[in-house]
């Protein structure tokens, strides 16, 4: 199996790209342990590290951690409602009775609130968060089970 840009994870597997005979060039995680691919995946993970090539493993820094957390962070809006506590809902209230229609469709019927998207962001100018209080506030409605 041809492969490229491997590339140490921070465990034993090996990320890389391999040439599928259909798709071409693919990402592809390498695990010398795995059984269930259509060729020998312990074979390449050996090649791919004894192969002076491969890179080492690079801790990701705070910000890349952190931007991969936000990057996943949602909540139902219940939780994010509950999250918020009532004085803060009430100021996103308010505003809503303000609101065009556009927008009090977006408060009243998103199923899901997404920490990077651009209702949160809005939210976050109305109630005078910081990044880090929109983190937690998500962090903390995850929680919720309602």
């Amino acid at each position: 199996m041809d492969y490229r840009n491997a590339k140490r994870t921070a465990t034993t597997e090996i990320d890389c790209e391999i040439n599928h005979p259909v798709y071409g060039w693919i990402p592809f995680t390498a695990n010398q342990e795995d059984t269930g691919a259509s060729f020998d995946v312990a074979a390449l993970w050996s090649k791919m590290n004894l192969s002076v090539a491969t890179q080492g493993y690079t801790q990701p820094s705070l910000e890349e951690v952190l931007a991969a957390e936000r990057a996943i962070m949602s909540c139902t809006p219940m939780q994010g409602i509950l999250a918020l506590g009532e004085a803060n809902w009430n100021i996103i209230l308010a505003y809503r009775s303000t609101a065009s229609w556009n927008e009090k469709v977006i408060i009243d019927s998103a199923q899901t609130w997404v920490r990077n998207s651009q209702n949160i962001a809005f939210f976050q100018y109305l109630l005078g968060f910081t990044d880090t209080q929109v983190d937690d506030l998500f962090r903390a409605a995850m929680l919720i089970d309602a």
